[in-house]
């Protein structure tokens, strides 16, 4: 799913992803950790997660950009399918 299309099933104001009874907090709460896995490219076709990192260690210990979506975006996701 892309950014945009997740922001969309994230809805503000009484709704959090079609069910009216949850608290506001939740859905601001729920947009802010979204907001804060945003992706982002550098300059190649493949995006990235601008807060998560991976280990590769192919080639001694390096970290990562995680590519987009990361786990914490595939875990929302799969939430709120």
């Amino acid at each position: 799913m892309k950014y945009e299309e997740l922001l969309t099933k994230i809805k503000t104001g009484n709704e959090f992803a079609g069910i009216k009874y949850a608290p506001d907090s939740h859905t601001f709460a729920l947009r802010a950790v979204v907001d804060m896995h945003k992706p982002f490219n550098v300059g190649t076709d493949k995006e990235q997660c601008s807060r998560c990192m991976d280990v590769n260690t192919s080639n001694g210990v390096v970290y990562e950009m995680s590519p987009y979506p990361c786990e914490t975006i595939k875990a929302i996701e799969k939430e709120l399918a």
